[in-house]
């Protein structure tokens, strides 16, 4: 076990080295290093447990190795922490140092502050929430690569496509293909939720104007005065909704929920959900992220994601 507060000099002398070659072999520098003097230094570091000061490294880098994942004012969840987490690990896998930055927690300027403390290098954000003038200055300041989080494309920067709004209307067509006419919308309660509960019922809503589906919504604790409409299915906001609806349903009518939770897998009958994007976006995202900060051209400036159905059995 190493000793606490190890230094780039401990480790030098344990190898009987200069404190310049010590530098050479841990930051791989191209310098005339034989390969026994490199492993005795290796192996030197191993012994004394010596980590190299990260704010060093930055500085001798001329960057830091930070990006920092603003979260928009979405519930930490299962689905998205999954999400979060594969995202982590494919920056973390780059060589990044991912933190992850809670928007509505931090107030109107916590980016912008959070940005200015630690220098990052990357940056994936909504694009409310940073606007042409801000990414000019961040990039000013060094941030070298930009990811946005938008319901469509912006200009000049690689954005991964958010269209929350194609989740309502992939679940009333999927109704809609099983000749469901009176669909039944139930919608979040917590006000945290409200503004994408608005933007999937606005989907919705469209899907069934399109398709010429009769479409009633009601918040989820008011399903017995939504039933009255006598629909022959129900589409929730999101798959807890729609379980903890399921039992109270009539005999016969269709049930489809959103987001494809562990708890929706887990059920019984399985319910019939909507799965947003696949297992490679994560690393689709620090891709697009990694080649702004190597200098390279962005492979899949507009990464898009649609919405697809998990068939089970409510539907």
């Amino acid at each position: 076990m190493g000793r606490p507060n190890v230094t780039s000099a401990d480790v030098a002398a344990a190898a009987g080295v200069s404190r310049a070659t010590v530098s050479y072999v841990l930051n791989g520098v191209d310098a005339r290093v034989s390969d026994e003097t490199r492993q005795r230094v290796l192996e030197a570091a191993r012994t004394l447990g010596y980590t190299p000061n990260a704010m060093a490294s930055a500085l001798r880098a001329g960057r830091t190795s930070v990006v920092i994942f603003a979260l928009p004012n979405w519930p930490l969840g299962p689905v998205l922490g999954a999400f979060l987490s594969a995202c982590v690990a494919e920056l973390d896998r780059l060589g990044y140092t991912p933190l992850v930055h809670f928007i509505h927690a931090s107030g109107p300027d916590g980016l912008a502050k959070a940005c200015d403390r630690v220098r990052p290098v990357g940056l994936i954000a909504p694009a409310g929430d940073l606007p042409p003038e801000r990414i000019e200055a961040l990039r000013g300041n060094g941030t070298r690569g930009f990811v946005l989080l938008s319901r469509a494309p912006v200009a000049g920067v690689p954005t991964f496509i958010l269209n929350q709004g194609r989740i309502g209307e992939v679940a009333i067509e999927h109704l809609a293909e099983r000749g469901h006419t009176r669909v039944l919308a139930l919608t979040p309660l917590d006000p945290q939720l409200g503004d994408l509960g608005d933007v999937r019922l606005a989907g919705a809503q469209t899907a069934a104007e399109r398709l010429g589906v009769t479409l009633t919504h009601v918040p989820a604790d008011e399903l017995q005065r939504g039933l009255k409409s006598e629909p022959t299915g129900v589409y929730a906001f999101n798959d807890e909704l729609a379980l903890g609806a399921r039992e109270a349903l009539p005999d016969g009518v269709a049930l489809i929920g959103s987001d494809d939770s562990p708890a929706a897998r887990l059920s019984h009958p399985r319910l019939t959900t909507i799965r947003f994007g696949g297992p490679d976006n994560p690393g689709r995202i620090a891709r697009a992220l990694h080649a702004q900060v190597e200098g390279e051209t962005v492979a899949e400036p507009v990464i898009e994601t649609e919405p697809t159905v998990v068939q089970g059995e409510t539907t």
